[in-house]
Protein backbone atom coordinates (compact mmCIF):
# COMPACT_ATOMS: atom_id res chain seq x y z
CA UNK A 1 0.00 0.00 0.00
CA UNK A 2 1.57 3.00 -1.00
CA UNK A 3 0.89 6.69 0.03
CA UNK A 4 0.00 9.32 -2.82
CA UNK A 5 0.81 12.98 -2.52
CA UNK A 6 1.76 12.70 1.09
CA UNK A 7 2.98 16.40 1.34
CA UNK A 8 -0.86 17.07 0.45
CA UNK A 9 -1.93 14.51 2.95
CA UNK A 10 0.24 16.00 5.63
CA UNK A 11 -1.19 19.44 4.85
CA UNK A 12 -4.27 18.19 5.30
CA UNK A 13 -3.64 16.78 8.30
CA UNK A 14 -2.12 19.67 9.63
CA UNK A 15 -5.60 21.84 8.87
CA UNK A 16 -7.75 19.13 10.67
CA UNK A 17 -8.46 16.76 8.21
CA UNK A 18 -9.16 13.59 9.75
CA UNK A 19 -10.55 11.60 6.79
CA UNK A 20 -6.75 12.50 5.82
CA UNK A 21 -5.36 11.35 9.27
CA UNK A 22 -7.52 7.84 8.75
CA UNK A 23 -5.83 7.43 5.66
CA UNK A 24 -2.29 7.80 7.44
CA UNK A 25 -2.69 6.26 9.97
CA UNK A 26 -4.37 3.04 8.65
CA UNK A 27 -1.09 3.11 6.41
CA UNK A 28 1.58 3.27 9.13
CA UNK A 29 -0.38 1.26 12.11
CA UNK A 30 0.84 -2.39 11.40
CA UNK A 31 4.29 -1.09 11.12
CA UNK A 32 4.13 1.00 14.30
CA UNK A 33 2.42 -1.56 16.41
CA UNK A 34 5.35 -4.00 14.83
CA UNK A 35 7.90 -1.94 16.45
CA UNK A 36 6.16 -1.22 19.71
CA UNK A 37 6.08 -5.49 20.12
CA UNK A 38 9.96 -6.20 19.16
CA UNK A 39 10.65 -3.92 21.85
CA UNK A 40 7.74 -4.74 24.28
CA UNK A 41 6.74 -8.26 23.77
CA UNK A 42 3.26 -7.66 24.89
CA UNK A 43 0.10 -7.25 22.12
CA UNK A 44 -1.99 -5.08 24.89
CA UNK A 45 1.06 -2.68 25.55
CA UNK A 46 1.76 -2.53 21.71
CA UNK A 47 -1.53 -1.33 20.82
CA UNK A 48 -1.65 1.09 23.54
CA UNK A 49 1.22 2.41 22.69
CA UNK A 50 0.85 2.92 19.14
CA UNK A 51 -2.42 4.52 19.90
CA UNK A 52 -0.40 7.07 21.87
CA UNK A 53 2.26 7.62 19.08
CA UNK A 54 -0.91 8.24 16.80
CA UNK A 55 -2.35 10.67 19.27
CA UNK A 56 0.93 12.94 19.64
CA UNK A 57 1.09 12.92 16.17
CA UNK A 58 -2.44 14.21 15.82
CA UNK A 59 -1.97 16.72 18.34
CA UNK A 60 0.95 17.97 16.96
CA UNK A 61 -0.33 18.02 13.50
CA UNK A 62 0.38 21.70 13.03
CA UNK A 63 4.33 20.67 12.81
CA UNK A 64 3.58 18.02 10.12
CA UNK A 65 3.96 20.23 6.64
CA UNK A 66 7.63 21.08 7.92
CA UNK A 67 8.92 17.30 8.42
CA UNK A 68 10.73 16.40 5.34
CA UNK A 69 11.40 12.80 5.69
CA UNK A 70 7.67 11.19 7.65
CA UNK A 71 8.48 7.76 7.30
CA UNK A 72 11.98 8.24 9.05
CA UNK A 73 10.30 10.64 11.68
CA UNK A 74 7.59 8.35 12.28
CA UNK A 75 9.73 5.64 13.46
CA UNK A 76 11.89 7.48 15.18
CA UNK A 77 8.85 9.55 17.35
CA UNK A 78 7.67 5.46 17.99
CA UNK A 79 11.00 4.34 19.02
CA UNK A 80 11.77 6.77 21.53
CA UNK A 81 8.00 6.97 22.71
CA UNK A 82 8.75 3.29 23.48
CA UNK A 83 11.59 3.88 25.22
CA UNK A 84 10.80 6.42 27.43
CA UNK A 85 7.52 4.04 28.72
CA UNK A 86 9.98 1.04 28.55
CA UNK A 87 12.68 2.71 30.91
CA UNK A 88 9.17 4.39 32.81
CA UNK A 89 7.78 0.56 33.66
CA UNK A 90 11.57 -1.15 34.14
CA UNK A 91 10.78 -0.68 37.78
CA UNK A 92 7.43 -2.71 37.43
CA UNK A 93 8.37 -6.24 38.81
CA UNK A 94 5.44 -8.06 36.95
CA UNK A 95 6.36 -6.35 33.56
CA UNK A 96 10.21 -6.87 33.63
CA UNK A 97 9.41 -10.79 34.71
CA UNK A 98 6.96 -11.05 31.32
CA UNK A 99 9.95 -9.37 29.01
CA UNK A 100 12.36 -12.34 31.03
CA UNK A 101 10.31 -14.76 30.62
CA UNK A 102 9.96 -14.01 26.58
CA UNK A 103 13.57 -13.75 25.66
CA UNK A 104 14.35 -16.78 27.27
CA UNK A 105 12.04 -18.75 25.90
CA UNK A 106 11.87 -17.28 22.35
CA UNK A 107 13.83 -18.03 19.00
CA UNK A 108 14.92 -16.10 15.89
CA UNK A 109 12.63 -18.00 13.08
CA UNK A 110 14.39 -18.21 9.56
CA UNK A 111 12.44 -15.05 8.06
CA UNK A 112 13.21 -12.65 10.97
CA UNK A 113 17.32 -13.70 10.96
CA UNK A 114 17.33 -13.29 7.14
CA UNK A 115 15.76 -10.07 7.59
CA UNK A 116 18.53 -9.25 9.90
CA UNK A 117 21.17 -10.25 8.09
CA UNK A 118 20.29 -8.53 4.83
CA UNK A 119 20.16 -5.65 6.91
CA UNK A 120 22.90 -5.85 8.31
CA UNK A 121 24.39 -6.19 5.05
CA UNK A 122 23.08 -2.91 3.77
CA UNK A 123 24.66 -1.01 6.66
CA UNK A 124 28.12 -2.46 5.80
CA UNK A 125 27.82 -1.31 1.96
CA UNK A 126 27.12 2.40 4.24
CA UNK A 127 29.70 2.48 5.90
CA UNK A 128 32.12 1.36 3.29
CA UNK A 129 30.84 4.49 1.66
CA UNK A 130 31.63 6.64 4.21
CA UNK A 131 34.69 8.93 4.08
CA UNK A 132 37.47 7.27 6.29
CA UNK A 133 37.42 9.98 9.17
CA UNK A 134 33.55 9.18 9.37
CA UNK A 135 33.79 5.99 9.18
CA UNK A 136 36.87 5.24 11.48
CA UNK A 137 34.06 7.91 13.82
CA UNK A 138 31.21 5.10 13.51
CA UNK A 139 32.90 2.20 13.78
CA UNK A 140 34.73 3.01 16.86
CA UNK A 141 31.32 4.02 18.47
CA UNK A 142 29.58 1.06 17.03
CA UNK A 143 31.97 -1.73 17.07
CA UNK A 144 33.61 -0.64 20.29
CA UNK A 145 31.33 1.71 22.02
CA UNK A 146 33.18 4.37 23.08
CA UNK A 147 30.96 7.59 23.99
CA UNK A 148 31.86 11.10 22.04
CA UNK A 149 35.11 11.92 24.40
CA UNK A 150 36.43 8.83 24.00
CA UNK A 151 35.90 8.68 20.41
CA UNK A 152 37.82 12.50 20.40
CA UNK A 153 40.47 11.35 22.83
CA UNK A 154 41.45 8.29 20.40
CA UNK A 155 41.50 10.51 17.26
CA UNK A 156 42.84 13.62 18.47
CA UNK A 157 39.30 15.73 17.66
CA UNK A 158 36.75 17.39 19.31
CA UNK A 159 33.53 16.11 20.85
CA UNK A 160 31.67 18.41 18.47
CA UNK A 161 33.67 16.99 15.39
CA UNK A 162 32.99 13.10 16.79
CA UNK A 163 29.20 14.32 16.88
CA UNK A 164 29.25 15.71 13.52
CA UNK A 165 31.16 13.08 11.77
CA UNK A 166 28.27 10.48 13.87
CA UNK A 167 25.52 12.68 12.99
CA UNK A 168 26.73 12.08 9.37
CA UNK A 169 27.08 8.58 9.44
CA UNK A 170 23.51 7.77 10.90
CA UNK A 171 21.99 10.35 7.76
CA UNK A 172 24.21 7.85 5.46
CA UNK A 173 23.01 4.65 6.18
CA UNK A 174 19.41 6.18 6.51
CA UNK A 175 19.17 7.50 2.82
CA UNK A 176 21.40 4.24 2.08
CA UNK A 177 18.28 1.63 3.67
CA UNK A 178 15.36 4.24 3.34
CA UNK A 179 14.48 2.37 0.00
CA UNK A 180 13.34 -0.66 1.99
CA UNK A 181 11.48 0.44 5.12
CA UNK A 182 11.12 -2.92 6.69
CA UNK A 183 15.26 -2.88 6.92
CA UNK A 184 15.33 0.38 7.83
CA UNK A 185 13.02 0.11 10.45
CA UNK A 186 14.92 -3.04 11.97
CA UNK A 187 17.88 -0.44 11.95
CA UNK A 188 15.80 1.79 13.94
CA UNK A 189 15.74 -0.84 16.26
CA UNK A 190 19.20 -2.25 16.47
CA UNK A 191 20.33 1.47 16.98
CA UNK A 192 21.59 2.82 20.13
CA UNK A 193 19.07 4.99 22.35
CA UNK A 194 21.90 7.59 22.21
CA UNK A 195 21.61 7.97 18.63
CA UNK A 196 18.07 9.12 18.18
CA UNK A 197 19.37 12.37 20.46
CA UNK A 198 22.59 13.44 17.88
Amino acid sequence: MSLENQTELLSRIAEGDEKAFRRLFDHYWDRVYLVAFTLTKSAELSKEMAQDIFLKIWQKREQLPGVLQFESWLFITARNHILNQLRKKSHDKEFTDHLEAHFSGSSVTPEQELLLKETQQLVAMAIRQMPQRQREVYTLSRKEGLDTAAIGRRLGISRLTVKSHLTKALQHIREYILPSPDKFFLFLLILPPYFMCL
